[in-house]
């Protein structure tokens, strides 16, 4: 407009180029960019594969998904949080050479303890290889297997699922709903149950041994204690487990 103003450009050549400006797409502008999310963000669930040596899993409230110290690897898949022992020490390690060439061995580091601290209310899936497992202040529900090496589990409030293949394995909590399960092959298992608990308890054995302390069971494979709300399967291979109340 002003270069017609000024005698620059004709009132035809002004009115074209207005026109030309308004059918031009507007350049939209540069979006905001998203703020990354957070790494743990829709977990449901913590799973912990142990190897060798020692792996402890803590109940924490101040935690809102779970953290570990010490040799592991983490990844998230889905709802579920995965933390893995990892034993292999990648930065200590032997090398030898050879006359087709030379091979690196990483250091074993057995001696190296993995705590998991998580959220006390989530589910827990955990495995032992071969080594020392322990579990401590989970309210949700805790899934262990054991194919050799020792765990133990300490105030559990929720369903628990044991899988024992060779083993020790003692557990001491509260059980008054959903569905609990004793799977013991060629390992032992004790569990204290507190006397305010409610369950149902089915025992099966094909070699194995089951057995009840401080309580008269109403039947050879089956107990109840208090009302029965919740229910306990028990399956003995031929290992032995021991169920007490007190």
């Amino acid at each position: 407009m002003s270069q017609v103003a000024g005698g620059r450009l004709s009132a035809e050549e002004g009115a074209a180029r207005l026109e030309a400006l308004e059918t031009e797409p507007t350049v939209p502008s540069p979006s905001r960019p998203v703020p990354a999310s957070d790494p743990g963000a829709g977990v449901k669930q913590v799973r912990v594969v142990a190897r060798l040596g020692n792996t402890e899993i803590i109940g924490d409230p101040s935690v809102s998904y779970a953290v570990a110290e010490g040799p592991h690897k983490a990844r998230q898949e889905g709802d579920t949080m995965i933390i893995e022992q990892s034993p292999l020490d990648d930065e200590a390690s032997f090398e030898f050479s050879h006359p087709q060439g030379r091979f690196r061995i990483p250091r074993v580091d057995i001696g190296g303890k993995l705590t998991v601290r998580m959220n006390p209310a989530l589910p827990v899936t955990a495995k032992t290889q071969a080594g020392n497992l322990r579990i401590s202040g989970v309210k949700g529900d805790v899934a262990a297997e054991v194919q050799a090496g020792n765990c133990d589990i300490a105030g559990f409030r929720g369903p628990m699922n044991l899988k024992v293949t060779a083993g020790n394995v003692t557990a001491r909590g509260r059980l008054d709903s959903g569905a609990s399960t004793i799977r013991c092959q060629m390992g032992e298992v004790r569990v204290v149950l507190d006397k305010t608990s409610s369950v149902r308890i089915r025992a099966r054995t094909t070699m194995g041994e089951i057995s009840f302390e401080n309580v008269e069971p109403a039947g050879k494979s089956e107990l109840t204690i208090g009302s029965g709300t919740g229910t306990l399967d028990c399956d003995c291979t031929m290992g032995t487990i021991r169920i007490a109340v007190e």
